[in-house]
């Protein structure tokens, strides 16, 4: 079928730009290293130009934190390709191999799944292109502002570096190393958060699936078919969950300090949303919040669909009328009750990714611009 083709939808094609593949070559291996290391040395270098620019402007030093945990959510991201590259392929091969199960009118849901998710993969890259637009377009006007003022061309980088970049040819590696990085962090971030939610979205169709046919099988109905009907759903539920466990283990990283840095990064672009009058600034700001607040949405809704969807599967094998089959098939109804009565949860760490969190995770965004802002008064 022409979806598995396409699942997840586009197959990964943005992190190709970065050297990921399936089956990589010696020249993209290479590239995968280069943008790890361009990557891993962002933070040092943010790290480094505040300490060597110890300034009084806190609306700075909150910038340059929330550009240096933006940057780490990415390696950890873009780290699944590289520590985990065979076990993600992997799993999106079985996820495929268990479209096997579904029937021909069910197979619908998954392609409506797929292609609103190459609709999202869109929409994702045309929000984060923004904000790096953006930030370049703010860098050019200040450089140009700062000419003007003082009769010399003066250079501005879209982000700050802890050298001097005035001389021509070190101010064009730095905006292109700029560039670069931002590139790179929309591809992989685009990448991995939509394929996150596909699977998971497609875990919950599976869960949805499993928990109907349950509802349908009639176990009064003569052996030996009533025993082969129920042993397809059972090796299909089993499937299932075998599937929804390799992807807990294999998103735990990233979902754990993406939940856990989300607040302090909403923080701070609130608090620049306040104290910010140049308006190039205030929409790179109010579409980057978008996007944080996207990918959190992304992660915590679908980790409550499934938490719910793989519940429901419970009340539908209660539901079956188990009293009137067989001790042997009551006994294997007993044990499917038991593990179906245990959701699936999504999480990384101590940090679990539902509805509940995401509300938590914005009353706290919340809390921490109110101090900055105490702290601004107070200065």
């Amino acid at each position: 079928m022409a979806y598995l083709d396409e699942f997840p939808a586009n197959r990964f094609k943005y992190v190709r730009y970065c050297g990921v593949y399936e089956h990589p070559s010696v020249w993209s291996r290479l590239r995968l290293w280069c943008t790890v290391i361009l990557l891993f040395i962002f933070v040092p270098l943010q790290l480094t130009y505040l300490i060597e620019n110890p300034v009084s402007d806190l609306m700075v030093t909150c910038e340059e934190i929330m550009l240096m945990q933006v940057c780490m959510i990415v390696v950890l991201k873009l780290n699944l390709f590289v520590s985990h590259h065979d076990e993600m392929y992997e799993l999106v091969r079985a996820f495929q191999n268990t479209q096997n199960r579904v029937r021909p009118h069910e197979f619908r849901r998954f392609v409506k799944c797929n292609q609103i998710h190459a609709k999202l993969a869109r929409l994702y890259v045309i929000g984060t292109t923004i904000v790096a637009i953006l930030y370049v377009l703010n860098a050019v006007v200040s450089s140009l502002t700062l000419s003007l003022q003082h009769d010399k061309l003066h250079f501005v980088t879209p982000m700050n570096f802890p050298y001097d970049y005035q001389h021509p040819v070190v101010f064009a590696i730095s905006f292109c190393y700029n560039i670069e990085t931002m590139v790179t962090t929309m591809f992989v971030s685009v990448t991995i958060d939509t394929c996150y939610s596909e699977m998971a979205n497609n875990l919950a169709i599976h869960f949805d699936i499993v928990r109907q046919r349950y509802a349908q099988l009639d176990l009064s109905a003569g052996w030996p078919f009533a025993d082969r009907e129920l042993m397809e759903v059972i090796l299909y539920h089993s499937e299932v969950l075998d599937l929804a466990q390799k992807m807990v283990r294999l998103f735990q990283q990233p979902v754990f300090y993406l939940l856990l840095l989300i607040s302090t990064i909403l923080c701070v672009l609130g608090y620049e949303f306040v104290m910010f009058s140049n308006i190039y600034k205030v929409i790179q700001v109010v579409v980057m919040a978008g996007v944080m607040v996207g990918q959190a949405i992304i992660y915590t809704y679908n980790g409550s669909v499934i938490c719910d969807r793989s519940l429901n599967v419970s009340e539908a094998i209660y539901g079956t009328n188990w009293y009137d089959a067989r001790t042997s098939v009551r006994k294997q109804i007993y044990i499917c009750l038991m593990r179906a009565q245990k959701p699936i949860v999504m999480k990384g760490g101590f940090i679990e990714a539902s509805l509940p969190t995401l509300k938590k995770i914005l009353s706290s965004s919340g809390s921490y611009i109110t101090m900055l802002m105490s702290l601004e008064s107070d200065n």
